[in-house]
């Protein structure tokens, strides 16, 4: 198994610093911006994404922007980078900056107010089929896709808010392709071709972290998503938004609205959902995988103050061709579970959102035919290395 961190963001504490040191900085370092990157792991880091202030990068160097700044190592090694606008205003929020890094290493990187000397090629790619309205999303390793309303006129009976997964062979940005050729050919993104396909099946379930409300042991899941909106496409992160029209979950109307970000090199992607409701101070919400034949499911740790939930067993079977283990796994800040269960068809972990006041998790797959797994317990290792490095985030200072 190959570790794949999922992101890094700087506390506020050390965004303050940033921020602090680049203000002190003289006119005369203007022309280039140094920072220091600290793993502070002993075990190695492959595609961490250190989030640099967008403040701290534009007081050093103003005439920055999006297609004029690029990041260098000690050695001259050109970085990947990404000006990320996180919530559509048309101003940068962040600089972000691809980077592997030893166990324990510090590394010098160099960001300058110019053009990449090479082409940038996306490793995270996310669109919006109008013809199907479904939201399709993927990186370098794996591949998701969500519904919205306007599949119904298509496929009445597809009435879900759950998350399907494409199993991915390829690095290459690949479902845009196979959304055309099933366009052309009807369903044959379901058939392994040699990129992989869409094997899952969703159906009325949650699918692979999904969401729904929870009260006296029932399900009450939303419809497929109304509205989308796209705010970040690559290269090394994905950010959309979607909402879901108000349903009865018991008694009590809930609407939400979900927000995912995906970065390159990453299994699982971050989930942030905001639940509004009246009538009820709280509501309970599930976070769930389908229990399907042959998973071995509710496999649980408790790492650096991250809980993982976990499936593994034999991909679906229904579309011809399907091949291969598939994990499943959510993330969660420990002490946000109420609980885990096997209920309601679904291996599930509860927790609880007041009306308002965003949850954040993590969910995602893994596959074995990909190669980046070999079975249960590397897939296992894969959430043990992700809890570890959310919890415990590469160190930045301003040179």
């Amino acid at each position: 198994m190959k570790p794949f961190p999922f992101r890094t963001v700087l506390p506020a504490t050390a965004a303050a610093l940033l921020a602090a040191s680049a203000a002190a900085a003289p006119l005369s370092a203007q022309a280039r911006l140094v920072i220091h990157a600290q793993n502070p792991l002993d075990e190695a880091r492959r595609d961490e994404v250190i989030a640099l202030p967008w403040a701290t990068v534009h007081q050093r160097l103003p005439s920055a922007r999006d297609g004029q700044v690029r990041a260098l190592t000690a050695g001259g090694q050109e970085l990947l980078t990404q000006v990320l606008d996180a919530d559509g205003d048309s101003r940068p929020d962040s600089l972000l900056i691809l980077s592997d890094f030893w166990p324990n290493e510090v590394r010098d990187i160099t960001i300058e107010a110019a053009a990449p000397a090479h082409p940038q090629a996306p490793r995270v790619h996310v669109f919006h089929d109008q013809r199907r309205d479904d939201i399709a999303w993927e990186n370098d390793r794996i591949g998701y896709r969500i519904y919205g309303l306007g599949l119904l006129k298509l496929e009445p009976t597809t009435i879900t808010s759950g998350i399907d997964v494409f199993s991915k062979r390829t690095h290459d940005m690949v479902l845009e392709t196979w959304y055309q050729e099933d366009l052309k050919h009807g369903g044959i993104y379901h058939h392994d071709m040699g990129q992989g396909a869409d094997m899952y099946g969703v159906g009325e379930t949650l699918g692979a972290g999904g969401t729904a409300i929870w009260k006296d042991g029932t399900l009450y899941r939303a419809r497929n998503f109304h509205t989308q909106r796209i705010l970040a496409n690559g290269p090394i992160r994905l950010v959309f938004e979607v909402t879901y029209d108000p349903w009865n979950a018991g008694g009590v109307q809930v609407s939400e609205t979900k927000r995912v970000t995906m970065d390159a090199g990453q299994n699982l992607f971050r989930q942030e959902n905001t639940y509004r409701f009246s009538g009820a101070p709280q509501v309970t919400y599930a976070i769930g995988t389908v229990h399907r034949p042959g998973l071995v499911g509710g496999t649980s740790r408790t790492v650096d103050g991250r809980t993982w939930v976990s499936t593994w067993g034999p991909i679906d079977t229904t579309y011809s061709g399907g091949h291969g283990d598939l994990g499943t796994g959510v993330v969660i800040d420990s002490a946000a579970v109420m609980a885990t269960k096997d209920a309601a068809g679904h291996y599930l972990v509860l927790s609880t959102a007041r009306s308002g006041q965003p949850v954040v998790f993590y969910t995602g797959a893994g596959w074995d035919d990909s190669g980046d797994f070999s079975g249960p317990e590397d897939w296992w290792a894969y959430l043990s290395d992700f809890s570890r490095r959310l919890s415990a985030p590469i160190r930045v200072s301003v040179e």
